[in-house]
C-alpha cells in the first residue's frame, strides 16, 4: 500500500461533472468560505471505498494526503484516521488526536469537520475530560473551522446524554457571524432536543434575542408544528 497507489485509485473515479457540482456546492468561488479548495469530482461512496482499501497507511503517509490541496484526498485521509482511531489503543488514539490538532488547518470545509471531529476530537475529549479546555479555546477562535470543530465535537457527549459542554459552547457561539456556525450550533441543539427537549427550549427562550434565525430553525426542526411556529413567530411566553 502506498500513497501513490491510493491517489491513482482515487483519481480513477474522478468525474468532471461532479467536480463542477462540488465546486459550486462547497462554495469555492472567490470570497466564499471554500475559496481555493480544489475538487476532482469523486463521490463519497467511492472515497469511502478507497479509504477502506488503504486503512493500514501510517500517519506519515496520511500527512501527505491531509496536506494535499485536493479536497477528496484530504477527506480520504480523515476517513482512514477515523477508522484507525476507533480500533486503536490508548497510545495510538493519543497520537491521532495530537496529529489532528497539529494539522487542523487542512480540515477546512464543513464536510471534513463533520466527518471527523465527533469521532476523533469529541471521542478523545470524552475519554479525557481534562482536554475540554481545547474545545472551549477553539470555540473562541478566529478560525471558522476551529469554531465548527468545537461545537460538532460535542456530539460525542450528546450521544452519552451529557449536554453541559454543548450548551456552554452553543452559548459562546450565539454571536458568531458565520452562517456555517449558526447551522452547526442549531444542529447540535436539535440533537440535544431529541434527548432533553426542556433543556433546549429553555435555552432558546432565555437567549431568544441572541439566537440567529438559522440556528433557531435548525434547533426547532423536529418540534411539533404549532410549537415550532410559536418559536418562529415569537408568540411563546418569552
Amino acid at each position: 500500500m502506498s500513497v501513490k497507489n491510493l491517489k491513482a485509485e482515487l483519481h480513477s473515479y474522478a468525474s468532471p461533472e461532479r467536480k463542477k457540482t462540488n465546486e459550486w456546492f462547497f462554495k469555492t468561488g472567490e470570497g466564499e468560505y471554500g475559496f481555493g479548495d480544489k475538487f476532482i469530482g469523486i463521490s463519497m461512496t467511492h472515497t469511502r471505498k478507497v479509504a477502506r482499501h488503504y486503512h493500514n497507511l501510517k500517519l506519515s503517509d496520511l500527512h501527505k494526503l491531509l496536506t494535499s490541496p485536493i479536497h477528496e484526498e484530504r477527506m480520504t485521509a480523515l476517513l482512514i484516521l477515523v477508522a484507525k482511531f476507533e480500533k486503536a489503543g490508548e497510545e495510538l488514539q493519543t497520537d491521532i488526536f495530537e496529529f489532528y490538532l497539529e494539522n487542523d488547518k487542512h480540515i477546512n470545509n464543513w464536510d471534513l469537520v463533520d466527518t471527523s471531529a465527533p469521532k476523533i476530537i469529541g471521542a478523545y475529549v470524552f475519554k479525557h475530560p481534562s482536554k475540554k479546555s481545547i474545545l472551549i479555546r477553539y470555540s473562541k477562535s478566529k478560525n471558522l473551522w476551529q469554531r465548527r470543530i468545537a461545537i460538532i465535537a460535542t456530539f460525542a457527549f450528546i450521544r452519552d446524554n451529557q449536554f453541559d459542554l454543548t450548551m456552554k459552547i452553543a452559548k459562546t457561539l450565539l454571536l458568531d457571524s458565520h452562517d456555517l456556525t449558526h447551522k452547526a450550533v442549531g444542529w447540535m441543539l436539535r440533537e440535544v432536543w431529541k434527548r432533553d427537549h426542556r433543556l433546549v427550549e429553555k435555552f432558546l427562550i432565555d437567549n431568544y434575542n441572541k439566537v440567529p434565525r438559522t440556528t433557531l430553525r435548525y434547533a426547532i426542526e423536529r418540534m411539533v408544528e404549532f410549537k415550532r411556529k410559536q418559536f418562529l413567530n415569537k408568540t411563546l411566553d418569552l
